[in-house]
């Protein structure tokens, strides 16, 4: 059962990578202001609600547990959204990233070693988890700093840290919680019901997408949606891969597809870019022994 979790975890870090460049498309026609970002939201959660739909056949579980960790699941999300959009106007982003990434990491890591007895193998965990940090580090670009910039990378690392570490207790929950395919739908349809009263209170209209939007909504939709699903099911019950080895391991494993997809588009990469991607691959191979 485990070597099916860790197929999934792979499948999940390759549609994270490619999902990129739905975002960047439709970034590239729409903008990056807060109008656009909430109109992506709505309409990439649609797209997850239409399809967790048809992966459940229409059988949708419901709890009160679930659904108050699904509102705070689309509520950080949304909230990262926010300040990712505040820190690009103010801060290096390549430093971003590393914060960003970090978060995701670091927080599931210390919550799975410290409230859920995963301190099997720590040492090797941690050394792991150190050789990642020192892999995303390495890719810091010099750049202008601001004194904004660093509150807003404390919230994004924060923030994009808190997706895992939601998933992790509600998926470990003894509460009666729902199935992986429920939590992501009700998790959609809080983030579709927030950015639908957001743009009326703040812009008095919801707007329509049309053309290639619609295909790069879709497409961000399905890959994040199949992404997030398939980490879900791999946290579940008790043969569930602990949250200390699954997020390590989608750290590492995105920034080497990342790698590999730059190479493919013949991206101009770093010598320091490409060690750090081998120390990843290094790392994620190790803790997934």
């Amino acid at each position: 059962m485990q070597g099916l979790y860790y197929t999934l975890v792979i499948i999940s870090t390759v549609l994270f990578s490619l999902q990129f460049l739905f975002t960047q498309r439709f970034q590239e026609t729409s903008g990056t202001g807060m109008k656009p970002t909430l109109v992506f939201s709505l309409y990439k959660s649609l797209v997850i609600i239409f399809m967790m739909l048809l992966i459940s056949g229409f059988k949708i579980g419901f709890s009160w547990f679930s659904l108050l960790m699904a509102t705070v699941y689309a509520v950080s999300s949304m909230a990262m959204s926010y300040y990712s959009l505040k820190a690009f106007a103010v801060a290096n982003l390549s430093v971003y990233s590393v914060f960003s990434m970090l978060g995701g990491m670091i927080l599931p890591f210390f919550l799975g070693v410290l409230f859920f007895d995963e301190g099997d193998k720590l040492v090797f965990k941690i050394i792991c988890c150190a050789l990642i940090v020192v892999a995303v580090l390495l890719n810091i670009k010099s750049g202008k700093q601001d004194k904004k910039a660093l509150f807003y990378y404390f919230a994004v690392f924060v923030l994009n840290g808190m997706s895992g570490v939601i998933s992790k207790l509600h998926q470990s929950s003894p509460y009666s919680p729902v199935d992986s395919t429920s939590f992501m739908l009700w998790s959609s349809v809080v983030t579709v019901v927030l950015s639908a009263a957001w743009l009326l209170i703040a812009y008095r209209q919801i707007p329509l997408i049309k053309g290639k939007n619609i295909f790069f909504v879709t497409g961000y939709g399905v890959f994040n949606g199949l992404g997030n699903l398939f980490l879900l099911i791999a946290l579940s019950g008790e043969s569930g891969l602990p949250a200390s080895v699954q997020y390590p391991l989608v750290t590492g494993g995105v920034m080497v597809c990342s790698t590999i997809i730059s190479t493919i588009r013949k991206e101009k990469l770093t010598v320091r870019e490409y060690v750090a991607t081998f120390i990843a691959l290094l790392a994620s191979i190790f803790i997934a022994l």
